[in-house]
């Protein structure tokens, strides 16, 4: 039998090329300790839930109880917990951002009848979202909406 060619064996001493192709991802940002679920206690994971499904108020007849209910919140526990008033205020601009958004598409709707039904979508997205951040919340987990949460961190800073 003949032998087999040996490879080099790559050690540490051994420099080692990149492989072909895009450049790694950046790593996310990671949130700041005060901002971590790690680190908030339980009855702040609860609030931060909280927060996030006060938003669920906007299922009422009161006008924009979406960004209400969260503002409530934020209101009461920002001096005592920045975890708390990171989620709940997050929570409140998604909804200021989706009550325009679909605000605007029913003064579009006045001449059409399709922008109704994204207005409804963008509405139960934005419920939806955060009823998906308080379960993220409340089971542990760091959450940062799109978009929204790296905004709201920084104003926090």
């Amino acid at each position: 039998m003949a032998d087999a060619p040996q490879q080099p064996q790559m050690g540490p001493s051994t420099p080692r090329s990149s492989p072909p192709g895009p450049a790694p991802a950046a790593a996310p940002e990671l949130l700041p300790p005060e901002l971590q679920s790690a680190n908030a206690s339980k009855d702040e994971r609860t609030w931060g839930m909280v927060g996030h499904l006060a938003a669920l108020a906007g299922l009422t007849q009161i006008p924009f109880a979406n960004v209400l209910g969260p503002l409530i919140v934020w209101l009461i526990k920002r001096e005592e917990s920045k975890f708390v008033a990171f989620h709940a205020k997050q929570c409140m601009w998604l909804h200021i951002f989706a009550s325009i958004a679909a605000l605007g598409m029913i003064l579009l709707g006045l001449a059409l009848c399709f922008p109704f039904v994204i207005a409804v979508l963008i509405t139960l997205g934005a419920i939806g979202y955060s009823i998906y951040g308080a379960i993220q919340v409340s089971g542990g987990k760091d959450f940062e909406y799109y978009w929204v949460g790296p905004w709201v961190r920084r104003s926090m800073m």
